[in-house]
């Protein structure tokens, strides 16, 4: 059995209470906070340090050795509720997590003193504070930096259910696992071998419901993208059949307009006439590529562009495109085109504003350049990230990178000197 000193083991609940509410905080980074949630978070750990100091003086026997776990088990939960705006069920979740790193990291510390010669060499030691620094230090930061972006975030598509539990399986196993130590045999009759094993059980199951646990958020959210990609690709399949069909019905007037303007030919003025015929030449501005799925979107880029003030140029040979489905082309250059609209649309008064694309064959593969004016740009794996659409962020670059994938290809992007650029290879089959 461990030996420390008299005022270490007097402070036992208030490092554990501390402990356990610092590992509350590794998983709460995505969650909306509420307004004084630092004021609540440092109360917490005043007066629940306040608590234990008083309970321990008093000799409460509620608060003896086993239910102190207990209460810093529900206290990660209160915290959660206090300081962030979220629902009693993720409360249990995040709380639950909190509690488990500090039972991780305890577990971890606890096996490296059950070796005898470790363990003399700290008992009765004030250097046991040091102990404690080095392993929930160091064991907080690599669950930081593993979890940091895998957290709860708010509107997370997981059941109550689900959460509900997660943090049943954690109190079952982190508490269920004490209380039978502790009441049933009592951690002073293991052996140094057995508490070794007993704490890296503790720490080995920890890490596993840990695991489980963001799993099952990587899972859902896995299944969200995926069903709002689904989402994304119907509504561009809608758009594409939209301006198919707005292209075909705007070709046909166009015709109808110039052969009624021809019949007034050399029955108006030539002013006149030569008017007339100006009006209707727009109709038929439309870039013609070869390509029919190019066709409309870069017709649409270009009656956008200049709406808006913006120079745009491409040089597309939409027979090289040919192997690829129609719905594929529209997608992947409609998502370039509104990208790049956007970008430039943000630049201040004065500055530049241009767009050019170019689609052209090299060797065996096709290859797509795209460049425009940007002010900052931010990537994530690589990749510009857009919050231009709320409903579908980021996917228009994940349907970009599915597509050149799905032909064996790959994308590119890069921001130098205040000019963004976008690259793509295709591989036809």
């Amino acid at each position: 059995m461990h030996h420390a000193p008299e005022w270490y083991s007097q402070l036992r609940d208030v490092g554990m209470l501390w402990q356990a509410l610092g590992g509350v905080a590794l998983f709460w980074n995505n969650m909306p906070k509420r307004k004084f949630f630092r004021l609540y978070y440092a109360l917490f750990w005043i007066l629940g340090a306040a608590f234990f100091l008083l309970a321990r003086r008093s000799n409460l026997l509620w608060v003896n050795e086993g239910s102190n776990v207990y209460i810093v088990y529900f206290l990660s939960i209160i915290v959660v509720l206090a300081c962030c705006k979220v629902s009693i069920w993720v409360a249990l979740m995040v709380g639950a997590s909190g509690f488990l790193a500090q039972q991780i990291c305890g577990g971890l510390e606890l096996a490296l003193r059950s070796i005898p010669a470790v363990g003399a060499a700290f008992d009765y030691s004030n250097l046991l504070v040091l102990l404690d620094v080095l392993f929930f230090g160091t064991g907080y930061y690599l669950i930081w930096r593993i979890y940091r972006n895998k957290t709860f975030r708010e509107n997370e598509h997981i059941s109550p259910l689900q959460m509900g539990v997660f943090s049943i399986l954690s109190f079952l196993f982190s508490l269920g696992f004490y209380t039978v130590n502790q009441y049933v045999r009592g951690w002073t009759n293991f052996s140094p071998i057995e508490l070794t094993i007993n704490s890296l059980y503790i720490s080995i199951g920890g890490i596993f419901l840990l695991v489980m646990q963001y799993e099952l958020i990587r899972m859902q959210r896995l299944n969200a993208d995926v069903q709002s990609m689904k989402a994304m690709l119907h509504a561009q399949e809608n758009q594409w059949q939209q301006g198919k069909e707005r292209a075909e019905l705007v070709n046909e007037k166009y015709h109808d307009l110039k052969k009624l303007v021809n019949s007034f030919q050399g029955k108006l003025d030539a002013g006149m006439f030569h008017k007339l015929s100006k009006a209707i030449e727009s109709y038929d501005d439309k870039v013609e590529t070869g390509n029919r799925a190019a066709n409309v979107v870069l017709t649409e880029a270009r009656e956008l562009c200049r709406s808006r003030g913006i120079q745009f140029t491409c040089y597309v040979k939409g027979s090289d495109l040919d192997f690829m489905e129609d719905l594929d082309i529209y997608s992947f250059l409609k998502n370039t085109m509104d990208n790049a609209v956007d970008a430039v649309e943000k630049l201040p008064e004065g500055k530049e504003r241009f767009i050019s694309l170019t689609v052209r064959r090299d060797g065996d593969m096709i290859a797509l350049h795209e460049e425009n004016p940007c002010e900052v740009v931010i990537f994530e794996n690589g990749l510009p990230t857009s919050e231009k659409d709320p409903d579908y962020h980021g996917f228009g670059m994940k349907s970009m990178m599915r597509i050149a994938n799905k032909y064996g290809g790959a994308i590119t992007a890069k921001a130098e000197d205040g000019v963004f650029s976008l690259d793509a290879i295709f591989m036809p089959k």
